[in-house]
């Protein structure tokens, strides 16, 4: 049986959402900074179809006005021998009290045989460079990507964190925006749309937290006539949910789940730390 190449495994990641589909953006003036919030780290399950393929960890910190985002994963089983052993990905910039500014992010995706890498570096919004290691091979029907589609665009992993208003967020207020993103190879939007306000709970973690609804636009940077590309741009399985960080106007991800083509790709946080309740008034509600 023939591996499995990593620009597949690429666009696995990429169509299938496991970094890039979760992005927030409000464009508004700095403001002043948020009080100091503790380091927050999320360890999550991964599976497919409801077979575990791994565990996925995230991390973020904030030192003065800067962050430092990371996320890791590993695999297991077929998933290991036939698509990559493990990925990282690392995001840094600015904040801006209310959105963040980024200025760096990359992507390994380890492989015996065909390693990736993506490094991107931007500018108030704008990509400066983008490269791939390898680049991605020409096909007459790759949308091309415009000097447009580099603007005013977020990188996968800086759009965990997701901008927030108020303290205690709702689903009506904080799922209600549409948000371009820019991995490296390509441009798509993500369009954020209201479903419950809820409780969540697992390890670490007991409070409020907000379920939203995602649609899938390929911008540019995709295959036109690619069976994945049509697939996610139709789906109508998507589905995120978010938990605000204490000391800081934005929402991280608890949950993420996607179907894809081989199933659905879930990931649940299973630890949490650093991400208790803002007060003692929202965990006593939370009971």
């Amino acid at each position: 049986m023939p591996s499995l190449k990593i620009p597949k495994f690429a666009h696995f990641v990429r169509y299938g959402g496991f970094l890039a589909i979760f992005a927030g953006f409000i464009p508004s003036p700095p403001s002043l900074a948020a009080e100091p919030s503790k380091p927050v780290t999320i360890t999550y399950a991964v599976s497919i179809a409801y077979v575990p393929i791994g565990t996925a960890r995230f991390s973020q910190s904030f030192k003065g006005s800067t962050y430092h985002l990371h996320l890791g994963a590993e695999f297991t089983g077929l998933v290991r021998m036939f698509f990559a052993p493990d990925l990282s990905s690392d995001a840094e910039g600015f904040d801006a009290g209310n959105h963040l500014v980024a200025q760096r992010y990359t992507l390994t995706v380890n492989h015996p045989d065909d390693p990736q890498r993506v490094d991107m570096k931007m500018s108030g919004g704008n990509v400066v460079s983008a490269e791939l290691d390898p680049p991605l091979p020409e096909r007459a029907d790759r949308v091309p990507v415009l000097p447009e589609h580099k603007r005013g665009i977020l990188d996968p992993l800086s759009g965990f964190l997701i901008p927030s208003a108020s303290g205690q967020p709702n689903a009506a207020s904080h799922c209600n925006h549409a948000i371009p993103v820019f991995d490296g190879a390509g441009r798509f939007d993500i369009t954020l749309m209201p479903d419950v306000d809820q409780t969540y709970e697992t390890a670490g973690y007991k409070g409020p937290a907000i379920r939203c609804l995602v649609r899938y636009t390929a911008v540019s940077g995709h295959r036109a006539k690619k069976t994945n590309v049509t697939f996610m741009e139709n789906n109508r399985d998507i589905m995120v949910t978010l938990a605000p960080i204490p000391g800081k106007a934005y929402l991280v991800p608890l949950e993420i789940s996607v179907a894809t083509l081989i199933g659905n790709l879930r990931l649940r946080a299973e630890k949490v730390d650093g991400l208790t309740p803002a007060n003692a008034e929202t965990a006593a509600a939370a009971q």
